[in-house]
């Protein structure tokens, strides 16, 4: 399916007993991406492990080895393929309902702009890829001080996916939630690449 670049894994479409099954794999990376990896691949099964309570999360299958893990495969389009189809303009929604869901649990997933991490199945919503995830104790102080900005990062992909498939759809919260969140785009340093843009401003790459 994807031949990881430096510190990403390899991920393969396989079958087990004739049923598709995907297999996010760092055992032929470097000595350094190996090293890397087998702490990702740890902190994303475990994100996986608590999501397994919902039913817009891949069904977790097992741990291979310290390289490697497999997990069920996902059929239907990312919502980056429903650009301007208003028959899907629903789907923004229920992904705001997934993502409330998550923060009520103190989990923000932090990269849901990226392309392939949103998904469609039958009409439901499917979230992948809990690599840069973050999940808080509820008396972690950290919640409490990084609350307002993980959930912009997240709430504003939100926005940004709305205004792909139903552009002109914005409303007026929608862009007041921006206005008062904008310094966290001046902030933000993680995945600057991917910060949401201003409704109608070009997306570089997306």
């Amino acid at each position: 399916m994807l031949h990881g670049k430096k510190k990403q894994a390899d991920v393969y479409l396989v079958r087990v007993e004739n049923v598709p099954v995907v297999v996010k794999d760092y055992s032929k990376k470097s000595v350094f991406a190996r090293w890397y990896g087998s702490y990702a691949l740890w902190r994303e099964r475990r994100n996986y492990e608590f999501l397994q309570q919902f039913d817009f999360v891949p069904r977790l299958i097992c741990k291979i080895d310290r390289y490697a893990f497999a997990m069920e495969y996902v059929d239907g389009p990312t919502v980056a393929e429903l650009e301007g189809q208003p028959e899907f303009c629903f789907l923004p929604g229920k992904l705001e309902n997934v993502v409330l869901e998550l923060h009520r649990h103190r989990f923000f997933h932090l990269d849901l702009r990226k392309r392939g991490n949103v998904m469609s199945r039958d009409g439901q919503v499917i979230l992948i890829d809990f690599a840069s995830s973050v999940r808080f104790s509820r008396w972690n102080p950290w919640y409490w001080l990084m609350r307002p900005v993980f959930r912009y990062v997240d709430i504003s992909a939100v926005i940004k996916w709305r205004s792909f498939i139903c552009p002109g759809s914005l409303s007026e919260k929608d862009k007041r939630f921006l206005r008062r969140f904008e310094w966290v785009r001046m902030l933000w340093f993680l995945n600057k690449p991917r910060l949401p843009k201003w409704p109608g401003e070009k997306e570089d790459g997306d």
